[in-house]
């Protein structure tokens, strides 16, 4: 009950710090402007890349998106999604254009929300380098979510499609989460927090602090709260560049961007409370 409880927390903590800013984009900042699109092969979901992702020159690594508040939005972080995308990535949120009420209230159908994200992992594996998707590089996906989307990610880590975990605003719900998940994960994972006010800065600290000491990780607060730049910016702020750095280099292969976690980049952009750990473990071949 503690943890349904705290989910259903999280997810009012979300909704009351969405703000409009979350919903607009400029098409993001990168090389690439991006758009985001429904397509009916993939129902509930919205799409977002590069407007002509050839022009990237290389196939594009995935990020299958879970919202905050478990929203089935697609358009709920779409700065910041459009912003990641613009630099040369496909990311698929869970939910519509137009949104799509979530059924059961309060805890009826939680158990059950993980799957939307794995039924964009399972599209991605079906129809990448196929139609209008020889752009898309199915070995190269990553879950990422905030608040209770970052829960969500965490009940997929370990499918055998997914090479990282970005999660943003959220932590596992009780100590015992903690041991029987965050102990066990080996594959990158990165959170980005909002400081000592963000409703889930406990558990994401507690969880980064049970990872085993090989998994790749590292952890930063923005000190903006539970939604932090996310609402603050149109393409937001240091999360967007945050979040484009690890695509960058995580999915993308590219070292340059993987400097930023290492050399203090971090700090300078914003970020306070900057811990990291395994990092020289990441070793990811250039995408072509």
């Amino acid at each position: 009950m503690k943890a349904i409880a705290l989910i259903a927390l999280i997810a009012a903590a979300t909704v009351s710090a969405q703000g409009d800013q979350s919903r607009k984009t400029t098409g993001g900042t990168g090389p690439f402007t991006a758009y985001y699109f429904e397509d009916p092969t993939l129902a509930n979901h919205t799409i977002y890349q590069p407007r002509d992702p050839l022009k990237v020159g290389t196939k594009l690594p995935v990020i299958a998106w879970a919202n905050g508040a478990c929203s089935q939005n697609g358009i709920d972080f779409a700065g910041f999604l459009a912003q990641v995308a613009s630099h040369g990535a496909v990311a698929i949120a869970v939910g519509t254009i137009k949104g799509i009420p979530n059924t059961g209230g309060g805890s009826g159908g939680m158990a059950t929300w993980p799957e939307r994200q794995r039924v964009a992992i399972d599209w991605v594996a079906k129809n990448a380098g196929k139609g209008n998707y020889t752009h898309v590089d199915a070995t190269r996906i990553a879950v990422w979510g905030q608040s209770c989307g970052g829960i969500e990610s965490y009940a997929n880590w370990n499918d055998t499609r997914v090479n990282s975990i970005g999660i943003f605003h959220s932590g596992l719900q009780t100590e015992a989460e903690t041991k029987r998940i965050a102990t066990k994960v080996t594959k990158p994972i990165f959170y980005f927090l909002g400081g000592s006010s963000d409703i889930a800065y406990k558990n994401g600290e507690r969880d980064y602090a049970a990872l085993p000491v090989g998994t790749p990780s590292w952890i930063g607060n923005d000190d903006l709260g539970h939604g932090g730049s996310f609402n603050k910016l149109v393409d937001a702020g240091y999360f967007g560049i945050a979040g484009t750095r690890y695509m960058q280099w995580v999915l993308r292969g590219n070292e340059t961007a993987g400097t930023w976690f290492k050399d203090g980049s971090a700090i300078t952009a914003g970020f306070k409370d900057e811990k990291k750990k395994g990092l020289e473990n990441i070793k990811v071949t250039p995408i072509t």
